[in-house]
């Protein structure tokens, strides 16, 4: 409408113009008619005694004149009735619109908010069910993994059931009781016959009942340990007796005697032990179906009153009198506590071989079952992000039990007994079988022990909305809307009859006019002419309206934005005429990534592109949501302004909320991408910094076109980004007062301290928070920026550890399946092939190092692809996953021997093998030509290229190489006269340890597809054991007989044989070049970034000197730190730096590597002292002892 009123304006606007043209013709006529004719007229006159006005005035009155007119106005009157007819129609087309617009929205809206509510239901049920199945996952896993270790205890110590007691079972179980949130472990024997019997309760159970005290012990010093930890030395009263109320009579076989327990579980002046628990009216059925069927087994809900069982009532108080002495608050006491009775199972023929993995085995025997206390609350903690209300929770079993839990973002509240949701959404709930959740977990499940039982009273988890989630997604809105909609339309049509007044009587006005012409003209003119002349005056006035108009230069601009015009020339404006105007209320942002240039000083660079992309991808989606113009990207650097090509007074909050939703977007993607980019990604963060103010914006002619901003706003909002902080919105003074006059003054905070702003003096700045309750905390901020030093041990350690499993995991799957595609290439077959993966003869791992290993020749037919489509198979995917997890939980909590840095390692190591995988300008002549270029790459690489079980072999043994690491060097072990030092006669007594627990895992029979994916012949076996072996065995750095050892393997590669290309020295050359790539990547944080060494320095420090106050070190680290870190670099990092370089085969990483650790030593050299002197005042006081003057200025 709005547009065909202004063509018709136009169309007027012509209209009257030619009017007035043909008026001025008429009058100049008229007027040369009346100059010429005066005397003819005057003179007829005379003759006729008629005047000349009378001859004019009759002429208009009469004849053709008169028709016209009458003609024009009858004309006029029949278009007015169709106008009017018309007027009537749409205002019965805008009443019947409006009430159909009314119901359509009304049922729009609501509709959207049903389906919106529907939806976010069935996303947050998703992740309920994903979460008590990731929970169920992690808590069957580690109880696997215990059983596993007592099944080894008995294997190995070759014992026989029921006649097994685990040493130091109270300390293991309470690692189990803390990683899985239990409430109680408890395993129980079967003793099978009485003959068994009466050897358990005649000599075995006095005998080996010290377990009680040491559980009392260890319940007494846990941290961890909620419970009354008050309780007296354990007092054998000489009953050793099977019981049960009273001592159980013989010959009801078999019995199921309770044994070690965690907590110590007392029942009155009874012995914690020995209950026959195949008895309990709440255990005793389900004790027997997990005996039966050889398979986990769920009890029912121990704490509640079974109306069918007399005993029932002391039996409930008894339990929950229990948990209360167990848990913070008494109402947990009573909230329904379950046991998972896991089944131990031996093999007939062979009663020390336990079968683990299968899923109804036929021929074993119930020898113990492990019998784990949960509350149900347990598998629901943290399940919904903050905001989500409302979602209930039923456990439901087939025994007629149900209990009703309500989630409330991260807290978990129990309604208690039966099924207590709003039966309104029935319809809506969503059940699945607790069986199914387990092998359904998200991600790659870790639990691969016995499968979950439904033979009895299975257990189902149903979940539903409630009212108070219903009311986050229904509102008053389509009630709102439609009367919205209704004032619109209503509003719309007075607009339209208002209007419609309006152009009817500028009608009325152009009519009269009209006809006044239609008169002049028609007393003049001939109706032929009269056409004509309308017609050329009409086609004048549009020539003179659109022809050879002035394009601002602020429209050009616009036009340029909007286009794309990369040479910025208009058609009109020339090419001498700049694109250039100034904007005077505009927001600039300039959004920096924290510690990036660290973060990428240990990236490959298609990573660091991978990060860039995904960001700078992100913040363009949110621009343009939001209406920001994106002006560039400068590095790591997102540059955006507000205001500009379209002037906008909300252009400060607009800015500010765009900062806001990067930011929180920023911190989303960092955390999945660490998963594909590794250890930190996590961990970087986003620095903004907003000004406002004027602009001089405009586009740069050339070669490559570019739109830019100038002016002091633009340097203004660059100060405020480079003096802001880590993950916080830093805003200028004007920018602040723009948000306070758009009453968004509540968003703004004042800065603490003014900012140094070079040539601004000192400035106060401000912080901009949208919403606080999504805001970063102050104190997290300020350390991220002021203190780049800073342990971030304490941050979410599970979660960031689990992502390091995934990272790992994905790593070694590209690599195995290399290894695969090699194999496969050359016709070989790992299907029948069974390769025999031995125990090593002996402990002395360091005896197997090898001078030489001979790596295979180049075979031309092995074609390895790097097509991501190609994945593993789901069974070897899924064991290598649970690998890397079981590996990841062997490491201790370290500062610096952990898990964290072995994932570090891991990545320096993938980082320079594709550096020796694909050189730089080595054979840019092969490459040309396509001859010969793997047959090079080979010989110059010495056939670590060539072989994809190298390179695995590499990255397996970076992963493993300080696993059980126990925090303290070599050394003190062997001082301190340790188990293991003796073990491995003091030589390398962390790294063979390493390599032993990594093995024996490895060869678990749970992993036999992994391990036949990694080797297809006993030959590839045996070279897999000698790279992991010579691999591991280099970091050790101290010992001077592997030292020498290397020294002299060195000088013969590379110094005398330097010339010769014989197959044991290109072997020589290969082995050197693997060991050196190792040390270098155990120590690549000191030839990588500043930030990076720092960071781990820092927890090097920290580790020795916990050491030392514990007692384990002799010396204070604070008294050499210093120094030694000078010397470190002088005598150790700097030549291994140089010798990666004498390699040949690293290319630029040599460079590179050599370059930071010569600036971290110079770095060290001017700040080091200052730094020791914070590390100390950072980690705690140590003793009395004088620092020496060298330590600390």
């Amino acid at each position: 409408m709005a547009l065909q009123n202004q063509e018709n304006e136009k169309n007027d606007s012509a209209i009257l113009d030619a009017m007035m043209k043909v008026d001025q013709e008429l009058e100049d006529q008229q007027a040369s008619v009346n100059s010429t004719s005066d005397r003819e007229a005057y003179s007829s006159s005379h003759d006729t005694g008629v005047s000349p006005s009378t001859e004019i005035s009759n002429s208009r009155g009469t004849g053709a004149g008169q028709d016209d007119d009458s003609g024009t106005m009858s004309i006029a009157h029949t278009e007015n009735k169709a106008v009017l007819r018309w007027k009537i129609v749409m205002i019965l087309v805008l009443l019947a619109s409006t009430i159909g617009v009314a119901i359509a929205v009304f049922y729009y809206v609501s509709n959207e908010e049903e389906a919106a509510f529907e939806a976010a239901f069935i996303d947050n049920s998703k992740k309920v069910f994903e979460a008590i199945g990731d929970s169920l996952d992690v808590k069957l896993a580690a109880v696997d993994i215990f059983v596993t270790s007592i099944v080894s205890y008995a294997k190995y110590s070759n014992k026989t059931w029921p006649f097994v007691t685990l040493p130091h079972f109270a300390e293991k179980a309470s690692k189990v009781r803390g990683l899985s949130h239990a409430m109680a472990i408890t395993q129980m024997q079967v003793v099978w016959n009485d003959d068994d019997r009466r050897m358990w309760e005649d000599s075995y159970v006095g005998e080996n009942e010290w377990w009680v005290q040491e559980g009392i012990d260890i319940q007494r010093s846990d941290p961890a340990f909620d419970g009354d930890i008050s309780c007296p030395d354990y007092v054998p009263n000489g009953d050793t007796s099977i019981w049960y109320g009273d001592n159980v009579p013989f010959n009801d076989a078999p019995y199921v005697p309770s044994w070690q327990s965690y907590p110590v579980l007392s029942f009155g002046d009874n012995p914690p032990y020995n209950t026959n628990m195949i008895m309990s009216p709440k255990r005793g059925s389900a004790i027997k179906a997990a005996m039966n069927s050889h398979e986990v087994t769920i009890s029912r809900v121990l704490n509640k009153v079974d109306p069918d069982e007399p005993t029932s009532p002391f039996y409930v108080r008894a339990v929950n009198e229990w948990n209360a002495r167990h848990v913070e608050t008494d109402g947990e006491a009573e909230e329904p506590l379950v046991q998972f009775l896991y089944p131990i199972l031996v093999d007939n023929a062979d009663t020390n071989q336990v079968k683990m993995n299968q899923l109804h085995p036929d021929n074993s025997t119930v020898v113990a079952i492990m019998a784990t206390s949960f509350f149900w609350k347990a598998f629901l903690e943290n399940t919904l992000p903050e905001g989500q209300r409302g979602i209930v929770v039923v456990f439901h079993n087939t025994c007629g039990q149900a209990f009703t839990y309500s989630l409330d973002g991260a807290e978990t509240n129990y309604r208690g007994e039966g099924e207590r949701y709003n039966r309104r959404f029935d319809a809506m709930g969503e059940t699945v079988s607790v069986s199914e959740l387990v092998y359904s977990a998200n991600g790659v499940a870790t639990y691969t022990g016995l499968p979950l039982s439904n033979a009895y009273c299975p257990y189902s988890v149903s979940v539903y909305p409630s009212t108070t989630f219903e009311s986050n997604y229904k509102s008053d809105n389509p009630i709102i809307f439609t009367v919205t909609a209704v004032t619109i339309f209503v509003f719309t049509a007075l607009v339209f009859l208002a209007y419609d007044r309006l152009v009817a009587v500028r009608q009325a006005k152009v009519m009269t006019s009209a006809v006044q012409s239609n008169a002049i003209v028609s007393s003049l003119f001939p109706s032929k002419y009269r056409e004509r002349l309308y017609n050329d005056a009409l086609q004048s006035s549009k020539a003179a309206g659109s022809g050879g108009t002035y394009i601002p230069s602020k429209a050009r601009l616009k036009n340029f934005l909007r286009e794309g015009n990369e040479d910025g020339f208009g058609s009109s404006s020339g090419p001498g005429q700049p694109i250039a105007d100034l904007f005077t209320d505009c927001t600039v942002m300039f959004a920096d990534i924290a510690n990036f240039t660290a973060w990428s000083s240990a990236r490959e660079p298609g990573q660091v592109f991978t990060l860039l992309e995904t960001v700078y991808g992100t913040f363009d989606r949110i621009a343009a949501r939001r209406g920001v113009f994106k002006v560039e990207t400068i590095g790591d650097c997102y540059v955006a302004v507000t205001g500009l090509p379209e002037p906008r007074k909300d252009h400060a909050a607009v800015m500010v909320k765009f900062a806001k939703d990067c930011r929180d977007e920023f911190v989303e993607v960092t955390r999945l991408l660490e998963v594909s980019l590794g250890p930190d990604t996590a961990d970087l963060g986003l620095r903004i910094g907003l000004h406002s103010g004027a602009v001089t914006a405009g586009v740069l002619r050339g070669q490559k076109s570019r739109f830019q901003l100038f002016g002091d706003t633009v340097n203004t909002a660059a100060r405020m980004e480079s003096t802001g902080m880590v993950n916080r919105i830093h805003i200028s003074q004007s920018t602040a007062t723009l948000l306070e006059k758009s009453n968004k003054g509540h968003w703004v905070k004042p800065r603490e301290d003014q900012i140094q702003a070079k040539g601004k003096g000192l400035l106060q700045t401000f912080f901009a928070e949208p919403k606080s309750n999504n805001s970063v905390s102050k104190g997290s901020s300020e350390k991220a920026k002021d203190s780049p030093l800073m342990d971030d041990m304490n941050g979410a350690l599970p979660n960031k550890i689990a992502r390091l499993v995934k990272w790992n995991a994905e790593t070694l799957s590209k690599e195995l399946l290399k290894v695969m595609q090699a194999r496969n290439c050359k016709n070989r077959t790992t299907e029948g092939k069974k390769v025999e993966w031995a125990e090593p003869s002996g402990a002395m791992v360091i005896q197997e190092v090898k001078e030489v290993i001979m790596l295979p020749p180049f075979d031309a037919s092995v074609q390895v692809s790097d097509d991501s489509s190609l994945k593993l198979e789901e069974e070897v995917m899924k064991q290598l996953h649970d690998y890397v997890y079981s590996v990841a939980k062997l490491y201790n909590n370290n500062p610096f021997h952990n898990f964290e840095h072995a994932s570090h390692v891991t990545m320096s190591v993938a980082k320079l093998l594709s550096r020796i995988v694909a050189p730089d300008h080595i054979f840019e002549e092969e490459r040309k030509s396509n001859h010969g270029v793997a047959s090079t790459l080979h010989d110059h690489t010495y056939g670590i290229t060539s072989d994809p079980l190298t390179q695995f072999a590499c990255i397996f043994s970076a992963l493993i190489h300080d696993c059980d690491h126990p925090g303290v060097p070599n050394n003190q072990l062997v001082k301190e006269g340790s188990e293991i030092a003796k073990l491995y006669q003091g030589k390398s007594v962390a790294e063979q340890n390493s390599v032993n627990l990594a093995w024996d895992l490895l060869r678990d029979q749970k992993y036999a597809a992994l391990r036949n994916a990694i080797c297809g012949s006993q030959e590839e076996e045996q070279r897999f054991r000698q790279l992991v072996v010579n691999t591991v065995m280099a970091t050790d750095i101290m010992d001077k007989d592997l030292k020498k050892l290397r020294d002299d393997r060195w000088d013969a590669a590379f110094h005398r044989g330097k010339m010769t290309n014989d197959l044991c020295q290109v072997n020589r050359k290969a082995t050197v070049v693997i060991e050196h790539l190792i040390q270098a990547s155990d120590v690549a944080h000191t030839m990588q970034h500043w930030h990076v060494y720092i960071k781990w320095n820092e927890r090097l420090f920290k580790e020795l000197l916990c050491a030392y106050q514990a007692g384990r070190s002799d010396v204070n680290p604070a008294n050499f730190w210093y120094d030694g870190e000078l010397g470190f670099f002088d005598y150790y990092i700097i030549p291994l730096a140089k010798k990666l370089s004498e390699c040949g085969v690293f290319g630029v990483s040599s460079d590179e590597y050599l370059t930071y650790a010569m600036e971290n030593r110079r770095e060290w050299e001017k700040k080091g002292k200052s730094i020791v002197a914070a590390y100390l005042e950072r980690h705690g006081a140590v003793s009395s002892e004088k620092i020496s003057n060298n330590a600390v200025v």
